[in-house]
Order: C-alpha cells, then sequence, then structure tokens
C-alpha cells in the first residue's frame, strides 16, 4: 500500500508553511473523490461462507482502510451471482425467495444478504473501494497508476485555502482543471477495462 507520504515532497514544495496534518487531509479527500467517481480501486473481497437460510445478513471483509464504494460483481461457489438494487426487490421479498433465483443485497454497504438460496456456500464480491475518511493509504497500483490525479486534487484544495500564505487561487484552479481531466480519462479507462466482464443484467424475479 502507498500511504500519504508519497506526495508530500511535491504538497510541501507547493505549499511550504502547511500543516502535515492538513496536508495528508487534502490527500485523502483527493484520492476518495477521485476514487469514488473513477472506480479505479477494485478488488475481489475475501470469500465469505454463507448457510441455506435466506436474508440471514453477513459482513463485508474490507481491507483495512477502505470502504466500499459499488458492488461491480459477485459469485455463489465460482458462478456468477446476481447483484440487487435494494429498491428493486419484490414487495414480499420472503415469497420470492423460496423459488426465485439466488441473488445478493446489500442497504448499506456495509453488510449483504442472499435471497433464494436453498443451500450454503461460498460468497465473493469483486468491489469498487475507496479509502475511509480515517484512511491512509491507497493500493500501489492506484498510486503509480494515478499518482499525479491525486496530488492535483490535494493540492487544488491546500492552494485554495484562504487566509494563509500558500493561497494561490490561480494554481488551485489549474490545479483542479487537471484533477478533473485526469478523473475523466480515468472513468473512461476504468469503464473499457470492465465492460466485458461486469455483468450488466437485472435480476429475474420469479
Amino acid at each position: 500500500m502507498a500511504s500519504w507520504d508519497n506526495w508530500m515532497p511535491e504538497l510541501v514544495l507547493a505549499a511550504p508553511t502547511a500543516p502535515v496534518p492538513l496536508i495528508y487531509l487534502c490527500v485523502n479527500r483527493a484520492a476518495r473523490q477521485f476514487l469514488r467517481k473513477t472506480r479505479a480501486w477494485q478488488e475481489w473481497l475475501e470469500p465469505v461462507e454463507v448457510t441455506g437460510a435466506p436474508f440471514a445478513e453477513y459482513s463485508f471483509e474490507l481491507p483495512q482502510g477502505a470502504e466500499l464504494r459499488r458492488i461491480e460483481a459477485a459469485t455463489l461457489d465460482g458462478k456468477p451471482l446476481e447483484v440487487a438494487k435494494e429498491g428493486s426487490l419484490p414487495a414480499d421479498p420472503w415469497r420470492h425467495a423460496r423459488g426465485g433465483c439466488a441473488y445478493l443485497v446489500t442497504s448499506d454497504l456495509a453488510s449483504f444478504a442472499v435471497g433464494a438460496l436453498g443451500a450454503g456456500g461460498t460468497v465473493q464480491v469483486r468491489a469498487s473501494l475507496i479509502p475511509s475518511t480515517r484512511g491512509t493509504s491507497v493500493p500501489d497500483s492506484v498510486a503509480r497508476l494515478y499518482h499525479e490525479a491525486i496530488r492535483d486534487g490535494a493540492k487544488a484544495e491546500l492552494l485554495a485555502t484562504a487566509g494563509t500564505d500558500y493561497y494561490r487561487p490561480d494554481q488551485a484552479a489549474v490545479a483542479l482543471a487537471l484533477f478533473n481531466a485526469a478523473i475523466d480519462d480515468a472513468t473512461t479507462d476504468v469503464w473499457r477495462s470492465h465492460t466485458s466482464s461486469t455483468p450488466r443484467g437485472r435480476a429475474q424475479w420469479l
């Protein structure tokens, strides 16, 4: 994992008198915004053993310092498992659970349930992740590919801090424009990378 210290030299150069905690906060916010919009941090979470009881709740096994942004795909014993939105569930999901197709659903992105499941198995989820508000790092792959983008996002906020001797609104505006352009480019790249492998269908309720 790449810590916020990876961005310190460039940001200290841009704002020499900025407090270190503020710099860390700006990097955290930039990383969260970038990864929330692009979904560029995706990985398969640890498998979870589930019982055959429909709608029993299970916790996601998230990497330390990460929050779940979106479920991209799921499998049950290695086979594709539909991911349903809570709002799309039938009015009586228990009735459908007795004879419908299996599906995974989450209401809070912290826990999940599997409906219409007749027997136990192993569920695994591919998720888009973002650093938590107290997170201090991102994966090395994210830092390597998007170092400049996160730097520009942090710099845009840092240099827009009014009342400081490093307040540079013109430079902040340039950094923000670069940050937004990087978000657009990365969003397109991520979409192209995962289009063929991410299920786009909707569960069929029986």
